[in-house]
């Protein structure tokens, strides 16, 4: 868990979006390695592989094997590779979770159980029993509960952290500041916290955060590395200006469609993704023309 934080601290991870067949649901294992060297030779940090992004629920478990497999096999090693495995049963999470183990991944990510609520014992007694299935395994929390309607409040985070020793860290998307700096207060020492809201990272870098994990960095990686970089080397200006030109991106992705936008502009950057999984919308309009003219102005 000291290497994985050492190597993701300080940089951006994308969250991987996954290559399809034309029939909206077969993973592309044929693009993967080109997706993995465009965002390796970018300068980022490691690949989350099959988060919100990544459409990962949504995937058949076999699909979700493949998916793993061929991430792991196209990362060889260059960096970190994280496995979101989460499903809504345990059975299921504790196969992807063991798959995971078998297939050599550096960690694993694993959202709340979804639609249904919980509360914080139900949720403290699914995360222990799947890191009990995988013990040797580092195991990220992935905290989303506007998608996932259970969230993991600091609480949790600190108790978790006493009841598991393989936890690693979170991966907080939430869109309130205040929460995630408390998530920052409550992480283990040994913990990272990596967080998923774009529109905030600079800030929560500044509050403590360890890293970012991004979906539209999957596509655009650029502005991300040059915000963590800056920042990690002391160039407030520089990381501000990168922020800004973020927070002008992100509108461009069309409301409803934002991961066929982020698989538009792979496929406008030659990276031929497909579509999201039906029935997601694609943009009608093209989305990287317009940002290239963005990048070029600030």
């Amino acid at each position: 868990m000291t290497i994985l934080k050492q190597k993701l601290a300080g940089g951006v991870t994308p969250a991987l979006a996954t290559p399809l067949l034309a029939d909206g649901y077969t993973v592309n294992t044929a693009v993967i390695p080109q997706l993995a060297s465009f965002l390796i030779q970018a300068g980022v940090r490691g690949l989350f592989v099959g988060g919100t992004t990544g459409e990962g629920v949504l995937l058949t478990q076999a699909e979700r094997m493949r998916l793993h497999e061929a991430a792991l096999a196209a990362a060889d090693g260059r960096v970190p590779v994280i496995l979101h495995i989460g499903t809504n049963r345990l059975d299921t999470t504790m196969i992807l979770a063991r798959h995971a183990a078998e297939t050599g991944a550096d960690a694993i990510a694993v959202v709340t159980p979804y639609f249904y609520g919980m509360d914080e014992d139900g949720l403290a007694a699914y995360y222990e029993t799947l890191a009990g299935a995988v013990p040797d395994m580092p195991l990220l929390l992935y905290d989303i509960p506007q998608m996932a309607t259970n969230g993991i409040l600091p609480e949790l985070f600190a108790r978790l952290g006493e009841s598991i020793p393989s936890l690693a860290g979170i991966k907080t998307s939430r869109g309130d500041a205040q929460i995630i700096r408390r998530h920052i207060v409550a992480a283990p020492e040994r913990a990272m916290v990596l967080v998923g809201n774009e529109a905030i990272a600079l800030g929560s870098l500044a509050m403590g955060a360890d890293g970012l994990i991004s979906g539209l960095s999957t596509a655009v990686p650029e502005p991300f590395v040059a915000l963590t970089h800056a920042f990690a080397n002391g160039n407030m200006a520089e990381a501000q200006r990168q922020h800004r030109l973020i927070n002008r991106l992100l509108p461009c992705l069309p409301a409803g469609a934002r991961i066929g936008g982020i698989k538009q502009i792979l496929t406008e950057r030659g990276i031929d993704v497909g579509t999201a999984v039906p029935p997601r919308a694609m943009p009608d309009k093209p989305i990287w023309p317009v940002m290239v003219e963005m990048m070029r102005d600030t």
